[in-house]
């Protein structure tokens, strides 16, 4: 599409006008919608028998968005012991849905992966049974994923409800009949107008000279809440002056058509309106499936690998991901997920139409193939002038007539099953300037030896069951290294060993490996061959055992800032754990620590070497490791500690006294699964920047401390599954404190509570 609108009307605001809010503050602006929840929030709190309430409407009109303010209603949230929420889409699996449901509902669904489908769907109504439980299926498309999980749902006539949002009003008719689907409309012009002003100024008003083209922006809009949110993500980019605004005005006027269902045009114009160096990164993200929640460390390595990042003399790479993505998020392209406990967004996703637009200019561009049909002849369709490849094909398809493409930069597969075996791979498509090979959802039973000649490769994802070669270090290029295990041990049985010469690959900036695994020694090499440099840029390493940590082996990489280490059974026996903590001081840049403990050990540990821990330290994680709560003085004088996680009796004990000093830059902390029963603290005084509380499984805990009401930095308090006590404090603190996010889950019964 070509556009009109002057180059300058591109530049972005400076310093001096305030940005806009970022998509995920934008999500909690709402407009038009409270006759509508009103009217859901009656159809869930009325009869006793089981209800399915469903909603239907063009896409993006805010079907989900309503949803979800219906079932993050305060009092939906008391009336139902169970909520559980799944999106559905267009292609499904049953078992994803099923284990969605399972995991929504706080059951671990890792220990159900091996069940099948009818013993998942039995589990899931054995786990509703009883139960007053509100189910959300968002974004269903066909009536088979209704009729391939009704069953699951028990009618106890106790008040149950199933919100099923669609786009068709006949599956909306058929999934239930005796009760018309809720209908949403369009928004009035006072009400775009209103969303319009407020996704871009926020609480302010519009300068008076913009309010009218404003108006007529938001009239061309035709009232369909997605095309206003993205059109606000482009008006908060530009110059905020009457001709940019009137010349995108009539830019809008030209790609809107009489139908508002053709919003890609719409879509389309905030995508023309991207600059140069995120165009690329935005189109990449249309390799991942429909509805995928990207996890953000992944895709900015991926940017990283594909050569999108441009480097600044300033920053790293990793940083200027997170700005790149950033700006997508602040664009409305890029919706955001999940944020971390620090705050930082965890997964982000793409709209359904937004990931159209990426797949329609993507193949036109000959960007990249996305291929999502099970027939051959949708396997060849055109693959072969494309530069990226991703497979999104079920178990059963055909790769065989698929033609050669040696060309390709990237190669991802989100196919599980072994129809795709390495000479496949390496052989008939003949794979040579990958730069990016995710297969981690494929299973090999040996390593494929063709990898190694893969000499432009950076980035590289493994499912494995076999102990990985040493020849891998010969990929002096790879950056990113995932191995999902466990493959096999070493020889005596212990922990699998990665044989990776790591201070050998100079491009190496990342290793995450699921296992806890013994990496090699870098000066256990023959006297007769080079000494092991260090590395210039490794910076994430997951999961190492304890017997790894000395200072030789963190001698070789000085810059690392992300590790995770595990005490395994073999590091138990050998008791030097004290001396494991001691060496971490060796690790200048060290920001974010994951530490877990064995779990069997049982026993107060002392003198663990906590007084060494780097003072760059922001992120700390500790799990299993039976602390006593004064060694916790250790860590609150840790200056830059922002985030501390005791997990699993990281530290034991009834009673916690935090001293007078420290804290004093953390923001979150979390505790869960401990026996403490008296915290004695004033928060104000010993916590005094905290702005994220959770408490999970504090069974013994009589109260949350005192001074929470004084403390102005408080955002979120989060109990689950905490004593009857916590429960009633955080009721109280949530009538005590306007605007706190109090979120309350627990096992007993709301109708005896």
């Amino acid at each position: 599409m070509t556009t009109n609108i002057d180059d300058k009307s591109l530049r972005l605001q400076g310093s001096s006008i305030r940005k806009a809010p970022l998509s995920s503050n934008k999500e909690d602006i709402v407009v038009g919608l409270d006759a509508e929840l009103t009217t859901i929030l009656e159809g869930l709190t009325g009869l006793p028998g089981l209800e399915i309430v469903t909603i239907s409407g063009m896409g993006g009109i805010g079907k989900t968005t309503l949803a979800r303010k219906a079932f993050n209603d305060p009092y939906i949230v008391y009336h139902f012991y169970c909520r559980a929420w799944i999106t559905v889409s267009q292609v499904y699996q049953v078992r994803d849905l099923l284990l969605g449901l399972l995991s929504s509902i706080a059951r671990s669904a890792d220990k159900m992966v091996e069940k099948s489908k009818a013993q998942l769907a039995e589990v899931v109504y054995r786990s509703l049974k009883g139960m007053r439980y509100m189910i959300v299926m968002d974004d269903m498309w066909s009536i088979d994923a209704w009729n391939d999980v009704k069953r699951c749902f028990p009618d106890d006539k106790n008040g149950s409800r199933i919100v099923v949002t669609t786009r068709f009003m006949e599956l909306a008719t058929n999934v239930s009949p005796k009760k018309p689907p809720h209908c949403m409309n369009l928004l009035s012009a006072e009400q775009r107008w209103e969303l319009l002003e407020m996704l871009i100024f926020g609480t302010a008003s519009c300068p008076q000279e913009l309010v009218g083209v404003g108006k007529k922006i938001a009239k061309r809009c035709r009232g369909l809440p997605l095309a206003i949110v993205v059109v606000a993500g482009v008006l908060s980019r530009v110059i905020r002056e009457y001709n940019y605004w009137n010349n995108i005005a009539e830019e809008v006027s030209s790609v809107v058509s009489t139908d508002p269902e053709n919003c890609l045009d719409i879509l389309a114009l905030s995508y023309n309106y991207l600059p140069h160096h995120l165009i690329a990164c935005f189109l990449y993200m249309g390799i991942f499936p429909e509805d995928c929640k990207i996890e953000v460390s992944k895709l900015i390595n991926l940017w990283a690998a594909e050569g999108f990042l441009y480097l600044d003399s300033e920053k790293q790479l990793e940083q200027i991901g997170e700005d790149y993505l950033e700006d997508l998020i602040g664009r409305s392209l890029v919706l955001v997920e999940k944020k971390r406990f620090g705050g930082e967004v965890k997964t982000c996703r793409l709209h359904d139409f937004l990931r159209e637009l990426c797949l329609k200019e993507a193949q036109k561009e000959n960007f990249m193939h996305v291929i999502q049909r099970r027939s051959a002849k949708g396997v060849q369709t055109g693959m072969r002038n494309q530069r990226r490849l991703s497979f999104h094909l079920d178990p059963y398809s055909d790769v065989s007539a698929a033609p050669a493409i040696p060309h390709v930069s990237s190669f991802l597969c989100f196919t599980l099953g072994a129809n795709i075996v390495p000479d496949i791979l390496f052989f008939q498509l003949g794979f040579k300037l990958l730069r990016v090979l995710d297969i981690f959802f494929l299973h090999f039973d040996y390593f494929p030896d063709q990898i190694i000649k893969l000499i432009h490769l950076r980035y590289l994802a493994l499912n494995v069951t076999y102990e990985l070669p040493a020849s891998v270090s010969q990929l002096r290029n790879l950056q990113t290294l995932v191995i999902h295990g466990p493959w096999l041990c070493r020889e005596s049985g212990g922990s699998p060993t990665l044989l990776l010469e790591y201070w050998n690959m100079p491009s190496l900036r990342h290793v995450h490996i699921t296992a806890a695994c013994h990496l090699k020694n870098p000066f256990t090499v023959q006297d007769n061959l080079p000494r092991p440099f260090a590395s210039e840029h490794l910076q994430t390493l997951y999961t190492i055992q304890f017997s790894c940590c000395t200072k030789e082996f963190f001698s070789v990489m000085p810059h690392l800032k992300k590790l995770g280490i595990c005490e395994t059974k073999e590091d138990y026996s050998t008791d030097s754990l004290s001396q494991v903590l001691n060496n971490l001081v060796c690790l200048q840049e060290l920001e974010t620590l994951e530490c877990s403990f064995h779990a069997q050990n049982r026993e107060v540990r002392k003198n663990l070497g906590l007084a060494a821990l780097p003072v760059t330290l922001k992120h700390l994680s500790l799990s299993w490791s039976y602390l006593p709560w004064e060694d916790m003085t250790f860590i609150a004088m840790l200056p830059n500690l922002e985030v501390l996680k005791l997990k699993n009796y990281a530290f034991q004990g009834p009673k916690w006294e935090p001293t007078e000093e420290g804290f004093h830059s953390l923001k979150h902390l979390l505790i869960e699964n401990t026996d403490l029963i008296h915290w004695e603290a004033i928060i104000v005084r010993h916590f005094p920047c905290l702005q994220h509380l959770v408490l999970k499984s504090c069974k013994l805990l009589e109260e949350i401390p005192f001074g929470v009401e004084e403390l102005g930095t408080l955002q979120r308090l989060e109990a689950h599954y905490c004593s009857e006590p916590i429960e009633n404090s955080a009721k109280e603190i949530q009538e005590q404190i306007e605007g706190i996010d109090v979120i309350i889950r627990s096992d007993r019964n709301p109708d005896s509570a």
